[in-house]
């Protein structure tokens, strides 16, 4: 519209001109700017209608600093070419509150979907909301444009780099057993609110444990096993929601020392939950982390959080919440990159050397 705007300001000023110095000439090139113009303006308002822009990740996991590739799918749905457009492309981090906008500059675009790839580079660790805000499309000179709302979007997460640190598990932790809604998939229990499996009558075996019904219709004696409740002796409670301490550089390094902290745990063979205060429940929430896959299900909504004051303490809070259900260990990382076992600090990392502390940190548990 600025462009518009000059448009007419010029137009106008050499209808001035040609007035005052009664000029045939300049009449004759202002009339043909005006016309111009106006066909341009319906041009646009064409062409605004006949474009559909959209944004795809063909991966939706990015490394930090690494270029991950932004596809944009612009759908011209008339007979003539676009020979020039723009779109405006935000992301947002969710810790970091921290907005950025960037226009990419598009050419060529035929009849038809047409799409063009560009690089995406996450600067800090964390979700990023990546949306297409607005589209600019530009008359046949390229001069004029007219801009289109947009809402095309999705969710891209840079993941925090995982350093292995030394876990040592005591007996306690390593037997330890108690109530939980997860189950063992390998291993039989005593649970009987949960079967674990039906296999056939073994010497030794409790006449009790005789699935009755089943062994009439196989015409064989067939046993029931009850499940093993998987129970994690490891609690480990994120705390970090101070807008205070949310400067970048203390976001990688919490969000690196966490996840840290959490795959050492699981590869030593220690379930434990990860627990934090989340803004969107309005609640305590946890995730069981005993594999893989349950520690990037756990990083991929931990991530997503916006975080805010917390009503209360986080550790009274968890207990509240779960009141009853028994665990050995209660490991607490707060903002201020400290860490505690059991209320007492084992741990406080510096913003200078954290790295090396990590790497040479041994957790007794």
């Amino acid at each position: 519209m600025r462009r518009i705007l000059f448009w007419a300001i010029l137009t106008g000023m050499v209808f001035y001109i040609a007035v005052l110095y009664k000029s045939t000439s300049m009449v004759v090139l202002g009339y043909a700017g005006a016309v111009w113009m106006v066909l341009s303006c319906l041009f646009l308002i064409w062409r605004v209608r006949t474009v559909r822009c959209r944004v795809a990740f063909p991966i939706a996991i990015a490394e930090c600093g690494k270029p991950l590739t932004v596809r944009i799918f612009l759908e011209n749905r008339s007979v003539l070419p676009c020979l020039r457009f723009q779109c405006q492309m935000e992301q947002q981090n969710h810790f970091l509150h921290k907005k950025k906008k960037k226009w990419l500059q598009g050419s060529y675009a035929a009849h038809g979907e047409n799409s063009y790839d560009y690089p995406f580079v996450a600067e800090d660790y964390g979700s990023y909301d990546v949306r297409l805000r607005r589209v600019r499309v530009y008359d046949l000179t390229g001069l004029l444009y007219f801009e289109k709302k947009v809402d095309s979007g999705g969710c891209v997460q840079a993941l925090p780099q995982m350093q292995e640190m030394g876990v040592h598990l005591t007996e306690a932790v390593r037997n330890f057993f108690g109530d939980a809604d997860v189950y063992d998939d390998y291993r039989p229990g005593d649970d009987h609110s949960e079967l674990f499996q039906v296999r056939p009558f073994r010497k030794g075996d409790k006449i009790q444990s005789i699935h009755w019904k089943l062994s009439a219709k196989s015409q064989e004696l067939l046993v029931k096993e009850d499940s093993l409740p998987k129970a994690c002796p490891v609690v480990f409670l994120l705390d970090y929601c101070s807008g205070k301490q949310r400067g970048a550089q203390r976001v990688n390094a919490y969000l690196v020392i966490m996840s840290s902290i959490s795959f050492s745990l699981m590869d030593a063979g220690c379930p434990h939950y990860a627990a934090w205060y989340s803004a969107r429940n309005k609640d305590v929430i946890r995730v069981c982390v005993d594999g893989e896959e349950s520690l990037y299900v756990f990083l991929s909504c931990y991530l997503e959080e916006t975080f805010q004051e917390q009503p209360k303490d986080p550790e009274e809070a968890y207990k509240e919440k779960y009141q009853g259900e028994p665990y050995l260990c209660l490991l607490h990382l707060d903002e201020t990159l400290r860490l505690y076992k059991n209320q007492r600090q084992v741990a406080a990392f510096d913003m200078e050397d954290w790295e090396e502390q990590l790497k040479g940190m041994d957790l007794v548990l």
